[in-house]
């Protein structure tokens, strides 16, 4: 599973409150396992405190006590400029964006701002592992609130023209809310197109294990590219044939006979299944048919492109099951 996951040191920052200096070590432990900062991350709280307390530029150490960690923070008027900057802009920044801008407000040249602002030791500022821009650590982060209204509403695609729009004004997100799909795999950007990927339902229960192995199969194809060759569909029905191996190597040679028979039985339930899949891929065909028919007539065409997604997406899991109806009966 891969989620937004704040850098390790940001971490630690994010759980110290507005006005406090320093805290017991037990109480930083405790806060980053009650909020969860830690849950992404093979590392129990302790190690990763322990990780972040050895760091060069490290925003914590040990206090009076080993027992006490504090911020490393020391207050500067180039820290609040480059905080005043990116909440003025709403917009997560690299480190030589803030540069530039506080070069131009200020007579402090590029190497003797870089010296001074160690972001990493201001508690305003964090970062996402993976990403190299400076976020503020009051902001949100809206890829939750995204993928719920995305799966809520059967929205599988957006396009990149359209993305602001519809995180603004459909979703609702806040202003200053960060939505990080690069790094999160529910999302997927190919081109110009943002993939919500929701995880497909459960079978329902009267469908047997043999079922879902061959459906699986089918599916697969469709993640293919058009110039896939005969060889990638011919893998479906070796699926079949192992299907068939697997019920044959559990007899002994004096069972060969009657092992024939099983397994013909179990090749024509899986074409029994495979056919029932069809009629009820065709029979949600029907169906979409006369709901795009009642959005047109209510203007709405988003929910008509979501349909029009969804019948192609079936189209391809028919033809993928037929071809592996074709190969089994091949057997």
């Amino acid at each position: 599973m891969k989620r937004p996951t704040y850098t390790l040191p940001s971490i630690v920052k994010k759980v110290f409150r507005s006005g406090e200096r320093s805290l017991p070590r037990t109480e930083v432990c405790s806060r980053m396992e009650a909020n969860e900062l830690n849950a992404f991350l093979n590392l129990d709280s302790a190690a990763l405190l322990d990780k972040v307390l050895v760091l060069e530029q490290s925003p914590v150490r040990v206090g009076s006590s080993d027992a006490i960690v504090e911020l490393t923070y020391q207050p500067h008027q180039l820290f609040d400029l480059a905080y005043r900057f990116l909440r003025e802009t709403l917009t997560p920044k690299k480190m030589d964006q803030i540069v530039a801008e506080l070069r131009r407000q200020t007579q402090f040249g590029w190497n003797q701002i870089q010296r001074l602002l160690q972001l990493e030791k201001d508690p305003r500022f964090v970062q996402y592992q993976g990403d190299p821009r400076w976020f503020l650590a009051e902001w949100t982060l809206g890829n939750d609130q995204v993928f719920a209204f995305c799966r809520d509403n059967g929205i599988t695609q957006v396009t990149s023209r359209s993305l602001v729009h519809f995180l603004e004004q459909e979703v609702g997100i806040a202003a200053d809310a960060a939505f990080l799909p690069v790094l999160d795999d529910r999302f997927r950007i190919d081109g110009e197109r943002l993939y919500i990927i929701v995880r497909s339902e459960e079978p329902n229960e009267e469908e047997s294990a043999v079922m879902e192995i061959a459906v699986t199969v089918a599916s697969e194809t469709i993640t293919k590219t058009e110039e896939e060759t005969e060889e990638d569909l011919t893998e479906s029905g070796q699926n079949v044939q192992l299907l068939e191996e697997h019920h044959e190597s559990t007899y002994t040679k004096e069972e060969k006979t009657m092992n024939t028979v099983t397994n013909e039985q179990v090749l024509q339930e899986v074409q029994e299944l495979l056919q029932q899949a069809i009629e009820r891929l065709e029979s949600r065909q029907h169906e979409m048919s006369q709901e795009v028919v009642n959005h047109f007539q209510q203007s709405n065409m988003q929910a008509i492109e979501v349909l029009m997604k969804e019948k192609h997406k079936h189209e391809q899991i028919v033809l993928g099951i037929q071809q592996v109806l074709a190969t089994s009966e091949q057997q």
